[in-house]
């Protein structure tokens, strides 16, 4: 072999290494760009999938039964909106907060949780004439109803009772009726006094209300909200 055939040699060899690693260069450049473009697409799917479903745990309702009609509801709503605007404000509140407001004609109780984000209300409650459960009333049905709820949020099965639960619903009603006293609405706080003594007094003796009412009745939070009435008077 020739000087000549061995330098034509070396140049096609030396061509097809240069060319072999610019191939393997672009490759190589394009796998990682495409990798660092997956990589950042699926950080942004799982950043907004996180987003949402913050969103959709953060976010309640407040919906009709399967017994209103579409009509009904709607009658319902415009009636709180224009003649119940404290309650229906507060069931705006609690439902920003997470949980999921029912209004069915069906209810025969003014309420009932379930869970950590149920609750049901009763249609009759709020639109028919009843003198005994008057707006300030009903406001303290809806705190002692999310009263339940916290209470699921906030501890363990096994830690619950209905005695506790209970307990902690009557407490968190009187918490909240005190709190809108000490801001100038004395109504719900006079109805929660008053009905709460009165079902004490009425319920029988082993009923898991009659039970929490009586380590409620005369405890430091019972005394704090008479004491708030008492200096309205």
């Amino acid at each position: 072999m020739n000087l000549r055939a061995i330098c034509f040699l070396f140049r096609n060899t030396t061509e097809i290494f240069v060319n072999s690693c610019e191939l393997f260069w672009y490759l190589n450049t394009r796998y990682l760009i495409n990798n660092i473009i997956m990589r950042n697409l699926i950080v942004c799917l799982a950043l907004f999938v996180a987003g949402s479903s913050v969103c959709l745990a953060k976010g309640g309702s407040i919906r009709k039964a399967d017994d209103l009609s579409n009509k009904e509801f709607k009658k319902i709503v415009e009636y709180c909106q224009r003649e119940l605007p404290k309650l229906w404000a507060i069931m705006e509140t609690i439902k920003d907060d997470g949980v999921h407001v029912k209004i069915s004609g069906e209810m025969r109780g003014p309420g009932k949780a379930s869970g950590k984000d149920r609750m049901v209300i009763g249609s009759k409650f709020l639109i028919d004439d009843m003198p005994q459960f008057p707006e300030d009333r009903l406001i303290i049905v809806l705190y002692h109803e999310f009263g339940h709820i916290k209470l699921n949020r906030e501890t363990a099965r096994g830690q619950r009772n209905p005695v506790k639960h209970e307990l902690a619903a009557f407490s968190y009603s009187l918490e909240a009726a005190k709190k809108m006293a000490e801001d100038g609405d004395y109504g719900p706080l006079e109805q929660v006094l008053h009905f709460l003594k009165l079902r004490l007094e009425r319920g029988q003796a082993k009923d898991p209300h009659t039970l929490a009412l009586r380590q409620l009745v005369g405890n430091d939070l019972w005394e704090e909200c008479v004491s708030v009435l008492e200096e309205k008077q």
